[in-house]
C-alpha cells in the first residue's frame, strides 16, 4: 500500500500567523458601554422616584378655599365674600389681582391681592396679600403665607392700584397704592406705594414711599401766606407755659389739627431694576409736578435694598408724611 506523505515544510519557513482579536475587543467595549448606559438610566429613575413631585396649583380652588377660611362665605348676590371684622363691621371682599408662577423644575406659586370695602357707614377699607406654595414636605400639600387685613386706605384698592413686580430671579413683590384723603378741595390727598413680599413664613414690608400728593387751595400764593401765618400761631401755642389757661391750650390743639391747604399736584414715579440675580436690585424714583405754587425740584433717587434687613432704604424726603 502506498503511504501518504505530508508535504515537507522548509526549515526556513516563518511561523504561522495568530488570528487577530480586534473584533472581539470591539464587542467587549460595546457591551461595557451598554451596561453603563443601562446603569445610568436606572440611577436617574431611582433618583427621580426619591425626589418630591412638583406641585401644580388649581387657582380657582385654592383661592376659594383661602378666601372662605379668612373672610367667610361667598355671596352670589353681592359677588364677593362677606367678612365681619372684630368691631362687627361688615365688608365685601373681592380678589383684585392674581398670578400663578410656573417655573421649570419647580412647584407652582400662587399670588393674589384682596380688597375689602365697608358695607357700613364708616367708609373704612382694607386689603390683603396672599402667597400659596408647596409645603415642601414631599407631597401635594400647600401652605399659605398671608397678611389678610391691612387697614388705612381712604378708598378701596382696585386692580389698577396694584402692581406685581419681579425683584429677583425667585422673588416677587406687590406694590399697592394706598390713599389718605378723598377730596383735594377739602383736604390733602396723598397716595403712597406700599411694597410687600413673602419672606420666610411672613409677609415683609419692603418699602413705603410717596406716589402722589394733591390739594386745591384756590389762590395758591395767598394759600402760602395763610400757611406761614398758621405756622407762627402754632409755634406761639407750643411755647405756652405749663400753667397756661386751659382755653388757650385747647385753642392751640384745635389750631394744630387744622393745617391750611397749599396748592399741590406732585407725582413720584418709580421703576424696578432688571432682574439679574438672586438679590433684589435698586428702585429708582423720579419727582415731577408742582408743589406750593412752584415747580417741584426735578430729582431722581436710587433706593438700594438691604438684604440683611430685607428692606429698601427709603430716604426721609420720600417717606410718607
Amino acid at each position: 500500500m502506498t503511504e501518504i506523505l505530508e508535504p515537507a515544510v522548509p526549515a526556513d519557513a516563518p511561523p504561522p500567523k495568530k488570528r487577530r482579536r480586534w473584533g472581539r475587543m470591539v464587542l467587549y467595549i460595546l457591551a461595557t458601554l451598554g451596561v453603563l448606559a443601562i446603569a445610568l438610566v436606572v440611577a436617574i429613575a431611582v433618583k427621580a422616584s426619591k425626589e418630591p413631585p412638583l406641585v401644580k396649583i388649581d387657582e380657582a380652588a385654592s383661592i376659594d378655599e383661602s378666601m372662605t377660611r379668612n373672610y367667610g362665605k361667598y355671596s352670589a348676590e353681592k359677588k364677593g365674600w362677606v367678612y365681619v371684622d372684630e368691631s362687627n363691621e361688615p365688608f365685601l371682599v373681592r380678589v383684585v389681582q392674581q398670578a400663578r408662577i410656573e417655573a421649570v423644575g419647580a412647584s407652582d406659586e400662587l399670588y393674589f391681592v384682596t380688597s375689602g370695602s365697608s358695607l357700613g357707614a364708616s367708609g373704612r377699607n382694607f386689603f390683603g396679600v396672599f402667597q400659596i406654595r408647596s409645603d415642601g414636605k414631599g407631597g401635594d400639600g400647600l401652605v399659605e403665607i398671608s397678611d389678610p387685613h391691612r387697614y388705612g386706605s381712604a378708598v378701596p384698592v382696585t386692580p389698577e392700584r396694584v402692581r406685581f413686580e419681579a425683584l429677583s430671579e425667585s422673588g416677587w413683590a406687590w406694590v399697592v397704592k394706598v390713599q389718605s384723603g378723598v377730596d383735594p378741595k377739602q383736604e390733602r390727598v396723598e397716595v403712597s406705594n406700599v411694597m410687600l413680599a413673602p419672606h420666610g413664613d411672613n409677609i415683609a414690608l419692603l418699602a413705603s414711599f410717596k406716589a402722589s400728593a394733591d390739594a386745591e387751595a384756590g389762590d395758591c400764593l395767598q394759600a402760602n401766606i395763610d400757611h406761614a401765618s398758621w405756622i407762627k400761631q402754632v409755634a406761639h401755642y407750643e411755647s405756652l407755659p405749663e400753667d397756661a389757661p386751659s382755653e388757650e391750650v385747647a385753642a392751640g390743639e384745635a389750631l394744630s389739627e387744622h393745617e391750611p391747604l397749599r396748592c399741590e399736584h406732585a407725582r413720584w414715579t418709580y421703576g424696578t431694576a432688571a432682574v439679574v440675580g438672586a438679590q433684589p436690585g435698586p428702585l429708582t424714583v423720579t419727582a415731577k409736578g408742582t408743589q406750593y405754587a412752584a415747580p417741584l425740584e426735578a430729582r431722581t433717587w436710587k433706593i438700594m435694598f438691604d438684604n440683611k434687613a430685607f428692606v429698601y432704604n427709603v430716604p426721609p424726603e420720600l417717606t410718607v408724611e
